[in-house]
């Protein structure tokens, strides 16, 4: 899904309830990690084809089962490197994912139903490992920015990797010129990709021949791209304006404040059409505690459809059938991450499959013109922790 959020958000703080200690919370997670648990489980439950595939310390490529439920289809990298990673999804036959630990870096692109990974040059592994946004439109068109060169954007054309020039404004800066803004992209085409930043209002476009500057109405903060003609800007810094680009035009909706003058945020827009978008309304309460609620656009207004599924959400996207998955962790107890499944104004607690640890983050990613989703997430041996892909669904 093109739901482009910068690759350094980190996670976001939602409604906690009854918060821990930091440090008692700090205490249970390495207690568990010592333990070397993935999803509750001992790690000597791990199947024999994940520890080959750990030992083997290589991004696995496999042949995808047409099972439903979430699961663990592949693990990445070496058992003792950190690896994460996160990905992009645009059909169900086009999907990238970008993986970094300690010493590794992998690029991988799904090819019909098996993740492969695409060989990197040495020279071109610093520009993955600082990669700050990245997008592809099919296993042949792949773009990918970095804070490594501001003046060029990594591609892969479907048989080699280029280095292409771009001009100096197409990645923001902060006010003064210092570091980057984050950084959002989304690729239609070889000849139709656009990049976003949160400091200054406008995208830029490059239409296959050269980039141009085009006016935002707003400096955005989140864009959710579902085609050329139907992407969704947040307003930045705070602001209850959603804008809708038609191709043409941008159309402003305003999104409502709830009851009270307590001060809100906006964030985690996704969307899958003009008329079906969804947006997190924060609001923040003196002391610690803030709420959080979940509202829907139908096409005419915004409206609250549930509140808060955890403390932290991680990640969010639509699950293709009207609902939402989400991503985060309750706090008390434990700390743990789970799955959460928006259906019917209802969140559903899911438990991560067994494969993973759920005690690092996930990141989920919808698959367009499905009922399907992509996610990475961590693996835990009693040797460190490895890169895992998961799926939901067919």
């Amino acid at each position: 899904m093109r739901t482009t959020r910068s690759l350094n958000c980190g996670r976001r703080p939602i409604a906690p309830r009854t918060l821990i200690a930091p440090a008692v919370l700090a205490t249970a997670l390495l207690a568990t990690a010592a333990v070397g648990l993935i999803a509750g489980r001992p790690v000597a439950v791990l199947s024999t084809a994940n520890q080959a595939a750990i030992q083997a310390r290589a991004v696995a490529a496999r042949t995808l089962t047409k099972a439903s439920g979430w699961r663990v289809v592949a693990t990445v990298g070496p058992y003792n490197q950190d690896v994460s990673g996160k990905l992009a999804a645009n059909s169900a036959k086009g999907a990238w994912s970008v993986w970094t630990g300690t010493r590794f870096t992998a690029v991988q692109r799904l090819v019909g139903s098996a993740w492969t990974r695409v060989s990197l040059p040495a020279k071109l592994v610093g520009y993955v490992r600082s990669a700050v946004a990245f997008d592809g439109d099919s296993a042949a068109d792949f773009w990918l920015f970095s804070s490594y060169r501001t003046n060029r954007a990594l591609r892969f054309t479907g048989s080699k990797w280029v280095l292409q020039p771009i001009p100096s404004w197409v990645l923001q800066h902060t006010g003064g010129g210092g570091e980057l803004s984050d950084v959002t992209a989304t690729v239609f085409g070889p000849g139709n990709v656009w990049v976003f930043g949160d400091a200054d209002a406008y995208a830029a476009h490059y239409n296959g021949h050269a980039w141009a500057k085009v006016k935002l109405p707003a400096v955005p903060d989140e864009v959710s791209a579902v085609s050329p003609d139907d992407i969704w800007a947040l307003a930045g810094k705070g602001g209850n304006v959603a804008w809708h680009w038609n191709g043409k035009k941008w159309t402003a909706t305003k999104i409502p404040n709830a009851a009270g003058n307590q001060p809100q945020s906006f964030g985690n827009l996704v969307a899958t059409g003009s008329k079906s978008a969804w947006v997190w309304r924060t609001i923040l309460y003196p002391g610690p505690h803030t709420d959080a609620d979940v509202l829907y656009w139908n096409g005419t207004s915004w409206r609250r459809v549930a509140g808060t599924p955890a403390d932290i959400i991680d990640s969010v996207t639509p699950d293709g059938a009207g609902g939402l998955w989400a991503s985060g962790v309750d706090l008390n107890p434990g700390g743990f991450n789970l799955f959460y499944h928006l259906t019917s104004g209802h969140w559903t607690e899911v438990d991560p499959p067994s494969g993973m640890w759920d005690q690092a983050a996930e990141s989920l990613t919808w698959v367009p013109g499905t009922r399907s989703l992509w996610g990475t997430a961590s693996g835990i041996s009693n040797k460190g922790n490895y890169g895992v892909l998961l799926k939901y669904g067919l």
